[in-house]
């Protein structure tokens, strides 16, 4: 069955000064919907990510969240529209307590009460975080401080989570780690769209995919079916 559309982007396009970094691309997540973006370096995934974040502005296109335009929106108004990010890098606050890197994901928040609960919750889906929760954030192992980077954006309740190369610097057990983690917050029904170098996680875990190069979209198709074609193989895998 397919999904009713949560995000929708009409041929974006998007210049950084004179350089064109995006051309007239189109992508969708539905409702509940694992979607991947994936490519070479300097392709475009991120770029796309970032403007739907509100954290670049693009030249020209239509950018939809459950069918109203986003356009404009700065990354603030989006997350109280529940749309939240885990960045590239993972930019967790170093000096602050994972609880306290927890609590300013909620800071859109004012139901005191079950933004405490929903602590406790994230720290059972990151159980390594749990007895470090009064642990300072800059201490943490690399893969901790990636989970505390997707336990703050979940903090703000989101519909739709962007995911921008979670699996970057990590070990492959972490890598493995994020992987089952997605999964397991998409199966509670938050869509995700995930930009990723690491295509095989990337298509084995997402419902759907882009393939991007120079810019544009040059495919797109089933997780599954991307996996296997041997275009995407030979060139990503």
């Amino acid at each position: 069955m397919e999904k009713r559309p949560l995000l929708e982007v009409r041929n974006l396009t998007v210049y950084y000064g004179t350089v064109r970094a995006l051309n007239n691309v189109s992508f969708a997540v539905g409702e509940g919907e694992l979607v991947c973006m994936i490519g070479p370096n300097g392709a475009g995934k991120s770029t796309a990510l970032k403007a739907v974040a509100g954290l670049v502005r693009p030249k020209s296109g239509e950018i939809l969240y459950d069918r109203n335009s986003i356009s404009g929106l700065h990354p603030e108004g989006l997350v109280r529209l529940g749309m939240s990010i885990v960045p590239e890098g993972r930019r967790v606050f170093p000096s602050m307590t994972v609880l306290e890197n927890l609590e300013m994901g909620a800071y859109a928040r004012h139901d005191v009460h079950r933004v405490c609960q929903d602590i406790e919750e994230i720290l059972e889906l990151f159980p390594s975080l749990k007895d470090r929760r009064r642990q300072k954030a800059g201490t943490l192992s690399t893969g901790e401080q990636q989970m505390l980077a997707f336990g703050r954006a979940l903090m703000s309740k989101p519909k739709l989570l962007l995911a921008d190369e979670p699996s970057d610097g990590l070990s492959p057990y972490y890598i493995d780690v994020i992987s089952e983690k997605l999964k397991e917050i998409n199966g509670k029904g938050t869509g995700i769209l995930l930009v990723e170098q690491n295509a095989r996680m990337a298509l084995e875990i997402c419902h759907r995919g882009y393939v991007f190069k120079i810019g544009e979209i040059m495919m797109e198709g089933e997780g599954k079916e991307l996996l296997s074609n041997p275009e995407i193989r030979k060139v990503f895998l």
